[in-house]
């Protein structure tokens, strides 16, 4: 019984640790809803550009994603949804900064 639990159990998890890689999924129709309201009435102008950057993003990341290191991932996944529903603009963002940063880092010295 305890095998049969335990082997369910791990099961369950699977999904997770293939899916680590995948692209991390973002209510982009909230995040905009929340850009377009942010003045205190709602623009459909705000509303569209933000949709029109958030899918520019996404596309520009979702081949890359897999490749990149799982700090990168996790620390810019954390950034991008400091905002609570995500955005592939500050994801795409992060990401291009924390790459470009990692391949020239900064050296200190006391001359």
């Amino acid at each position: 019984m305890k095998r049969v639990l335990m082997g369910a159990m791990l099961a369950s998890f699977l999904p997770m640790v293939a899916s680590a890689a995948d692209m991390p999924r973002s209510d982009v129709k909230a995040h905009c809803q929340q850009i377009a309201s942010a003045t205190g009435s709602s623009s459909n102008m705000l509303y569209n550009s933000c949709i029109d950057m958030e899918q520019s993003a996404y596309n520009n990341l979702k081949g890359q994603w897999s490749s990149l290191p799982g700090n990168v991932r996790s620390h810019c996944q954390d950034v991008a949804s400091v905002t609570g529903p995500g955005s592939y603009f500050l994801l795409e963002s992060c990401v291009d900064m924390e790459v470009s940063a990692g391949s020239s880092r900064s050296e200190f010295s006391f001359g």
